[in-house]
């Protein structure tokens, strides 16, 4: 009988228990270390279920004001063989293995977990009466991460293989968590982007080998970077929400190679730094809605290509560049907090195909990475 539940004995072939010393007392979850681990992440997601999405409380009588991280909600979905390649992250998760995936039996050592990452924090509590949700970033290949790590307020980039955290920021209060716009990898996971509005708008790019940052003065969005962060998309535009408004494309030293003025909203930047796309909507009667392609270096339009995802009415959401050639989109339902699914789009056919490894709704929030997505 095939079987879906809990295996201790994840705990077993990993790190132990959560959070123990080597005498086995409890330790505090911020002292975590993590291990190294070679299963790609899939995706990374906030529980629709969460306790955490209540409105703040005020602080108790020991505390003199609230805890500036206020959640850490974030878990990591893999998909992996059961004792196969280093597993010893640190902390404690269940497994899922055996059954169907995909509408595929799968044997029983094909496993599934969401690991409960605690050390990410999911919001942060900038005032007694204002929380702000935080971002975490997945590579494309799954194996390198960037969040707001709980221990050290600071934005980390962390190396699952090797087991590395290094810091992309520096340690933030809530004012400077307040300014925090973008985070961003390039696709090859090997430079860590963070951008910041405020008094002194600016982006930081952190190569992970050497640990070096690289300020950037004067923008506050990124769009996105490329390979090596040869080319990066940002913007000068520094309000909360990022819509129409020049988009500037810099080389890694911030050398201007272009600025254009945007029609509309800016989607992502592609792998090989050549186009954005940009999901825009006919609020006509038909309520049709276009990924369009541009030319990176001078704005123009290349494609503009009428989706199709479903036959049902959805709202296009753009998420995530899989490779120079397809772009991830998320079909929303009309009523807030629905969803569809996920498509791989074809930029320059418009062609789709449903991305049956990710569920209709895996969560309130979502990070894509692409080790998930398969032919």
């Amino acid at each position: 009988m095939r079987w879906v539940g809990v295996l201790l004995l994840i705990c077993i072939l990993g790190a132990g228990f959560l959070y123990m010393n080597q005498d086995n007392t409890p330790r505090p979850a911020w002292e975590w270390k993590p291990g190294p681990y070679d299963p790609p992440v899939q995706y990374a997601f906030i529980p629709e279920d969460t306790e955490c999405h209540g409105w703040p409380s005020s602080p108790t009588e020991e505390e003199a004001e609230p805890p500036l991280i206020a959640c850490t909600e974030w878990r990591l979905r893999v998909n992996y063989k059961l004792g196969k390649g280093r597993q010893d992250i640190g902390l404690i998760f269940g497994a899922g293995c055996g059954g169907y995936r995909r509408g595929v039996s799968v044997g029983d050592d094909d496993c599934t977990s969401d690991i409960e990452l605690h050390d990410a924090a999911s919001q942060v509590q900038l005032s007694d009466s204002e929380r702000r949700g935080v971002p975490l970033r997945i590579t494309r290949d799954g194996h390198r991460i960037a969040y707001l790590s709980k221990k050290y307020l600071q934005f980390v980039g962390w190396d699952l293989p090797t087991a590395q955290q290094k810091a992309i920021s520096p340690r933030l209060d809530a004012r400077m968590l307040d300014d925090v716009r973008s985070v961003e990898i390039s696709p090859d996971g090997k430079f860590f982007a963070v951008s910041f509005a405020g008094d002194q708008p600016r982006l930081l790019v952190t190569e992970f080998a050497t640990g070096q940052t690289t300020t950037l003065r004067g923008f506050c969005a990124i769009l996105g970077l490329s390979q090596g962060a040869s080319r990066i998309a940002a913007q000068r535009t520094c309000s909360d929400l990022v819509e129409a408004g020049p988009v500037t494309i810099l080389k890694r030293d911030g050398t201007v190679i272009s600025e254009w003025g945007s029609a509309a909203s800016v989607g992502s930047l592609s792998p090989d730094g050549q186009s954005v796309v940009e999901i825009q909507a006919d609020f006509g009667d038909d309520g049709d809605e276009y990924l369009v392609t541009r030319n990176a270096t001078t704005g123009k339009v290349v494609k503009k290509l009428k989706l199709n995802l479903l036959s049902e009415p959805s709202d296009a959401v753009g998420h995530a560049w899989l490779s120079n050639r397809e772009f991830i989109v998320e079909a929303e339902t009309p009523e807030p907090g629905g969803s569809f699914g996920y498509y791989r789009v074809n930029v320059g056919t418009g062609v789709s195909h449903r991305i049956r490894d990710l569920g209709l709704n895996p969560g309130g929030t979502v990070s894509l990475g692409s080790a998930f997505v398969r032919d």
